[in-house]
């Protein structure tokens, strides 16, 4: 975990939405959309619409690593959590557990909560609402990230655990969306894996291209090597136009 800490957390503040640069290694992507189709009414009946959630800045201090800035520790129901401060500015937390998702937060100079997200791994796709607050804990926007995606994880999932027959838990593997993607003008979804595709015997980093809105598949390829030179891909199927 040492590893990514740095990568991860110094862009942690991007929403991690695409990662088809390399989702097998779960860091988020710089380059975040945020399109305006996915912010959602604040309504003041079903939502906490004010937060006093605070980052323990003392607490941190106390601990944290001077080189790395950073603080790990797990909860007594092993839970772990991952925090680090960037000149003093803000703060962020990465909190990881026995499940597909993690939970980042980002919390202002004064140590509240700014804003709060779900992703896939510790930076696949952003699942459901994504949350922002003002200085003052006043929650002030809402994003739906499951809007644009009419074929829902829920049945990726489906798709990746009968048709690919693969554990989400123990195999490698990353799932990231884009609401557009060269060449398809509709939200997709990609999967990445390490192995075989089906029954076909030759295995490597399997690429998996779903249509976001029917679930169709687009693209299936298969790239061989490390990358750079002397890397192939090979095209294994491909929806026609």
């Amino acid at each position: 975990m040492k590893k990514i800490t740095l990568i991860l957390l110094s862009l942690i503040i991007s929403s991690c939405h695409s990662q088809d640069k390399d989702t097998n290694k779960n860091t988020p992507s710089k380059d975040i959309r945020k399109p305006k189709s996915l912010e959602i009414p604040v309504n003041q009946k079903t939502m906490e619409t004010f937060t006093n959630e605070k980052f323990d800045i003392e607490n941190y201090f106390k601990h944290y690593d001077k080189i790395s800035r950073t603080y790990e520790h797990e909860s007594s129901n092993g839970t772990k959590i991952l925090e680090a401060d960037f000149d003093d500015s803000y703060y962020a937390t990465l909190i990881t557990k026995n499940s597909l998702f993690a939970t980042h937060k980002e919390y202002y100079k004064n140590g509240l909560l700014k804003s709060k997200w779900e992703t896939f791994g510790e930076g696949g796709f952003i699942k459901g609402l994504r949350y922002e607050y003002d200085l003052k804990g006043k929650l002030i926007k809402v994003e739906d990230w499951d809007k644009p995606y009419k074929f829902t994880w829920e049945q990726v999932k489906k798709y990746i655990e009968q048709d690919l027959k693969l554990d989400l838990l123990k195999d490698k593997l990353g799932v990231g969306n884009n609401l557009e993607y060269p060449g398809y003008s509709f939200p997709t979804w990609s999967i990445n894996y390490m192995g075989k595709y089906k029954e076909d015997p030759k295995g490597g980093l399997i690429r998996i291209m779903l249509n976001g809105t029917t679930g169709e598949l687009l693209l299936v390829e298969r790239q061989l090597g490390k990358g750079g030179d002397g890397t192939t891909v090979d095209i294994l199927y491909k929806k026609k136009n």
